[in-house]
């Protein structure tokens, strides 16, 4: 069984590639799909709850909630993955009976709410992305317990997600001649991780679950675990037992998350994910960063001019540029992606929600493997934005060789 895919109701486009298209969004991974969906400008339409302001015949004002329907052009968008939301601010732009036309008002889109997207033109990357939101075929997720003695932080991997979703911590006594406190302890720690497991873990959805720390807690825990789930019937986890992966990682915090994406026993256990996929573009860039440099690129401005000589291989974009304010400056990155697909290159969109889209994020966000050697690319400062004037980085990024070496 598979993930489900974001529900599609209708999608109505015109030959000019205006259109709209009405969406539930069931799961966290959709509104992160919406979020890179929905652009300012853009019409949404949605179901909302308005406090209405009567004049009665006395003259007398009084006011109501009502449940309406609105439709907003997009002026600010606002994600809230804790709290699975997304804000979508704006004027109301349709003639309302409750509402005037201008008023502002805020659309707070939730699990499974109805939106309906409007757009002036649906481009590649938002057909592109509707596809992907609402694709048949979405990768397992892969499940991250990151365990020591007393803490356990969970973590769900998605082919755009790397979410946190569970939290344990159990006060432990030290270790004394007699440990019978702290063996007491140590199980009620297991049993909450046991139960968290079974409460935030769906173990029919994902390909495996890691169970990652740097000590041996993990091995205790996992033989705990089999254990226990034999004396109490649970059969379910025992015929999910070569779901579990015990891994190394030197901390129980989330920059651990790289390091066992890259880990080779992990990396087969997922080796169909995206995430696995994405991590091993970015590998294969960095090794190459230190044996061919002349065939690799990063920044704006080198890649576009790698793409205009037709050298680009692979592409690596993050989803964030997409999400450019600047219309122009999207609409070249759309290019950029659309040509190199267009000869038959490899994309990679990277998600800046998961851990390799930021490893990406500290190259500019673009980065290509070349056909060819392009040695002239040094030339081309890789800060340097898409548009004429010179965009100046926010803060300075480290160079290719430091970062090479600290990925690798």
């Amino acid at each position: 069984r598979r993930a489900a895919p974001m529900k599609l109701l209708n999608k109505q486009f015109d030959k000019n590639a205006s259109g709209h298209a009405t969406l539930i969004g069931e799961e966290s991974e959709d509104l992160w799909h919406l979020y890179n969906l929905v652009s300012k400008g853009d019409t949404v339409k949605a179901s909302t709850i308005r406090k209405i302001q009567k004049e009665g015949s006395t003259g007398s004002v009084q006011t109501e909630t009502k449940k309406i329907m609105i439709t907003i052009e997009v002026k600010a968008i606002e994600y809230d993955a804790a709290g699975d939301c997304i804000r979508f601010s704006g004027k109301n732009c349709e003639e309302n009976q409750w509402v005037k036309m201008g008023a502002h008002h805020t659309l707070d889109i939730e699990l499974n709410n109805k939106l309906t997207i409007g757009k002036d033109c649906w481009d590649f990357m938002h057909l592109q992305a509707l596809e992907a939101a609402t694709d048949v075929h979405k990768t397992a997720e892969v499940a991250v317990v990151l365990i020591e003695a007393g803490t356990a932080n969970f973590h769900l991997l998605t082919a755009v997600l790397a979410k946190d979703v569970h939290r344990v911590a159990v006060a432990l006594p030290r270790k004394r001649l007699t440990t019978t406190g702290y063996d007491k302890a140590i199980v009620r720690f297991f049993e909450q991780v046991y139960a968290g497991i079974k409460d935030h873990i769906n173990l029919e959805l994902v390909k495996c679950v890691v169970l990652a720390g740097p000590g041996f807690v993990k091995d205790d825990f996992l033989t705990w675990m089999l254990q226990r789930a034999n004396s109490s019937g649970e059969t379910h986890i025992l015929q999910k037992k070569g779901t579990f992966v015990p891994a190394h990682a030197s901390c129980v915090h989330r920059q651990a998350l790289k390091e066992l994406l890259a880990d080779e026993q992990v990396q087969k256990s997922i080796s169909n994910t995206k995430a696995a996929e994405h991590l091993k573009a970015l590998e294969n860039f960095y090794q190459m960063v230190k044996n061919e440099p002349d065939r690799v690129c990063y920044g704006p401005r080198q890649v576009k001019e790698a793409v205009e000589k037709g050298a680009v291989s692979i592409l690596m974009v993050a989803d964030s540029l997409f999400r450019n304010a600047n219309v122009a400056t999207r609409r070249q990155y759309v290019e950029i992606t659309e040509t190199v697909k267009d000869v038959g290159s490899t994309v990679h969109i990277f998600s800046s929600q998961h851990v390799s889209g930021q490893q990406l994020a500290q190259l500019t966000g673009i980065a290509a493997v070349l056909r060819f050697p392009l040695p002239e690319l040094d030339d081309i400062d890789s800060d340097a934005g898409l548009s004429g004037d010179e965009e100046e980085a926010a803060e300075k990024r480290p160079g290719f060789d430091e970062d090479a070496d600290a990925f690798m």
